[in-house]
């Protein structure tokens, strides 16, 4: 099987340790993530919130750690033999600061499409993705319209009923358990 992974909120906990570094820069007390557009949570705009992006990427990009069971769930995955693509909407800009995220971490990874913001759905059927790792409900929707499953990472900003083709997954082992049961009847 053919699986698009997202990288942030994924396989990276990114916007836990963001909120901390935001908090600190805004000085603001934000517990968790309401919104998956961050500025509105921190109550800046969304250009205050890209110049910081920008002005600290290369920081903001290697504090992470991984999310619980991503790397693990990863390799399990092409032990499987199924094919790993990552789709992430960061920029090409950032490509050398996530590679070298992915090698401090020991994530497997050979091929890596930044879409730079850019809709995630024009990659998912260019690559035939047969099912999308996701944690952002709008691109979720946007890809499982197209008829490709999806399964969202459980996260504190992609509450709300779900349509047909996403299932919530609440971590790694959810995933993996939902995977295994899709290549079993393919």
């Amino acid at each position: 099987m053919r699986i698009g992974v997202d990288i942030d909120g994924v396989v990276s906990d990114s916007y836990k340790a963001w909120v901390k570094k935001l908090n600190r820069h805004f000085g603001t007390n934000i517990l968790e993530l309401k919104n998956y557009d961050m500025h509105l949570d921190f109550g800046v705009s969304w250009e205050d919130m890209g110049k910081y992006f920008e002005d600290n990427v290369a920081t903001l990009f290697d504090i992470p750690d991984p999310m619980v069971g991503a790397k693990e769930g990863i390799e399990k995955l092409l032990r499987q033999g199924h094919e790993v693509v990552y789709v992430t909407a960061r920029s090409l800009d950032e490509e050398v600061y996530t590679l070298r995220w992915m090698k401090k971490h020991k994530i497997p990874h050979e091929k890596i499409l930044f879409t730079g913001f850019q809709s995630k759905v024009d990659y998912v059927l260019q690559w035939q993705l047969e099912i999308f790792l996701e944690d952002f409900l709008g691109n979720a929707q946007a890809i499982s319209e197209v008829g490709v499953p999806v399964l969202l990472l459980d996260a504190s900003y992609n509450q709300g009923d779900l349509p047909s083709g996403i299932i919530r997954c609440q971590d790694w082992q959810e995933i993996l358990k939902e995977i295994g049961r899709r290549s079993s009847y393919s």
